[in-house]
């Protein structure tokens, strides 16, 4: 059950919005219902076919991938300004203008995938299944975040998602642990070890 003032930092998440989800598009039914298009061939290593580079989506999964950059971006904002106002201690390493990124990778993943990765979390977070509300409750050091409030911005968790990590460049050998245990159990899984930020 959340605290009373983390339901109302939720609310402050969609509060700027008189808006539906996904009304920013205007009537979406008058689109067409898939698009096709070309990417760039992948530069590849030790591999002599890569992945085709014809892509197509559907309406409904566009939608669903612009509603969750959305989510996160006024996740972001809101932790920003929570953060400038002293209610977020500690550090606070913000996703806005990343989203993207993690939204197309988490499309492409797995149920039984795994990521870790160091700073910038907070959209990783919601993407692998904490809401909302968990997040920014661990953000605020509330018994209701996903690290039951004691890991605030950068040691967050959830299934499959082993959070970031406050030594910079110490998620990628963890990450291969995480590979090499499902690799080791006979399990069909990768994890995505992600860096940045001089590692």
């Amino acid at each position: 059950m959340f605290s009373r003032t983390a339901r109302a930092l939720g609310d402050t998440v969609f509060s700027k919005s008189k808006r539906k989800p996904g009304s920013l598009l205007g009537s979406a039914n008058s689109y067409a219902s898939e698009a096709t298009f070309e990417t760039k061939p992948y530069k590849l290593h030790k591999l002599e076919n890569g992945p085709s580079t014809s892509v197509t989506v559907t309406k409904e999964d566009a939608l669903t991938y612009f509603r969750q950059m959305q989510t996160i971006r006024r996740l972001e904002t809101s932790a920003g300004n929570l953060y400038k106002e002293k209610i977020i201690r500690g550090f606070c390493h913000l996703y806005s203008g990343q989203e993207a990124c993690a939204v197309g990778m988490r499309a492409a993943m797995r149920p039984q995938d795994s990521v870790i990765s160091a700073y910038r979390v907070h959209g990783w977070t919601y993407l692998m299944g904490v809401p909302v509300l968990g997040v920014l409750a661990e953000l605020t050091g509330r018994k209701s975040g996903c690290a039951r409030g004691k890991g605030g911005s950068m040691h967050m968790y959830t299934k499959n998602f082993y959070g970031g990590n406050g030594i910079v460049g110490a998620q990628v050998p963890l990450g291969v642990g995480v590979a090499f245990a499902a690799k080791y159990q006979g399990i069909d899984a990768v994890c995505f070890a992600l860096y940045g930020d001089g590692a």
